[in-house]
C-alpha cells in the first residue's frame, strides 16, 4: 500500500512539472509575439542553424560590376552599371564573367527602353553562349520591333560567329497584353534542347535546338535601342520556379 502511494506521488510530481514546462512555454510566446517576434521565422532560423543553410536557391551567378564586352564585326560595345542599375548602349552587350553550365534560368527585371532610331528596337537575352574569336556564338531570346509598322515580335535566334542565323528556331507575336513601353520581366529557362520564355511569369515563346550544350549568359541590346535593367540573375532550374 505505501509503495503504491508513493507511485501516485511521483506520478503527480510528472504531471506538475510537465504542466509547469507547457506552462512557461506559452508565457514565451506570448512574450515574443508581443515584441514582434515571428515564432515561426524563430524556428526556422534555429532549423536552419542545426541542419546548414540551404544553399540549392543561390544564384550561380548575377550581375556585377564586370562583365564580358562583346566587341565584334556586329556588337561593338559592353554593358555600364549605373548607381540603380545596368545601361547597354545600342548594339552592345555583354556575358556575365566565368560562367558556363548546360541547363539553368536566366532572369532580367526591371527593363526599360529608350529608342534611339525609329527601327530595329529592341533587346536581347543570350545563353549558352561565348564571345568567340570570331565573334558571338550562342543562343539568344529577342524582342524586337523593325519599324512602327510592324508589330513588335520575339523569337528565338542562333548565332555563329557574330553572325544571325535565318531561320530563327522560333518566332510568335508578342501578347497583346504586354506593352512594348512598358517592358515586362523576362526569363528564360534552359533544359536539354528545349528553351522557353517568359514575360511577367506568363509563358510566350517555346523552341529547341541542339547545337550549343552550355556555355554563358548574357544581355544585349538592338540597335535602335538604349536598354536599362536593373538585375540580371543566372539561377538553378529548380529554385525559384517559373509559374
Amino acid at each position: 500500500m505505501g509503495r503504491t502511494v508513493r507511485q501516485l506521488q511521483k506520478g503527480q510530481g510528472l504531471v506538475e512539472y510537465a504542466l509547469l514546462l507547457v506552462l512557461m512555454a506559452v508565457i514565451a510566446i506570448l512574450a515574443l509575439n508581443i515584441s514582434g517576434v515571428s515564432t515561426s521565422d524563430l524556428f526556422n532560423q534555429i532549423k536552419t542553424g542545426i541542419e546548414g543553410e540551404d544553399d540549392s536557391c543561390k544564384p550561380l551567378a548575377e550581375a556585377g560590376d564586370e562583365w564580358e564586352s562583346s566587341k565584334d564585326k556586329f556588337w561593338h560595345g559592353g554593358i555600364e552599371q549605373q548607381q540603380d542599375g545596368y545601361k547597354v548602349c545600342p548594339l552592345c552587350g555583354g556575358l556575365l564573367p566565368g560562367f558556363s553550365d548546360s541547363d539553368y534560368q536566366l532572369d532580367l527585371s526591371g527593363v526599360t527602353v529608350k529608342n534611339t532610331n525609329a527601327t530595329w528596337n529592341g533587346y536581347g537575352i543570350t545563353f549558352r553562349a561565348e564571345n568567340g574569336a570570331n565573334g558571338l556564338n550562342g543562343y539568344m531570346f529577342e524582342v524586337e520591333k523593325v519599324n512602327k509598322n510592324n508589330p513588335t515580335r520575339i523569337y528565338f535566334s542562333k548565332w555563329v560567329n557574330g553572325v544571325q542565323i535565318k531561320p530563327y528556331i522560333k518566332m510568335y507575336y508578342l501578347p497583346s497584353d504586354i506593352d512594348w513601353n512598358n517592358p515586362p520581366d523576362m526569363s528564360v529557362k534552359v533544359e536539354g534542347n528545349t528553351f522557353t520564355a517568359y514575360m511577367n511569369g506568363q509563358q510566350v515563346l517555346q523552341g529547341s535546338d541542339k547545337t550549343y550544350t552550355e556555355g554563358g549568359a548574357g544581355v544585349f541590346s538592338n540597335a535602335g535601342t538604349e536598354l536599362s535593367f536593373s538585375d540580371f540573375l543566372i539561377n538553378p532550374l529548380n529554385c525559384p520556379e517559373v509559374k
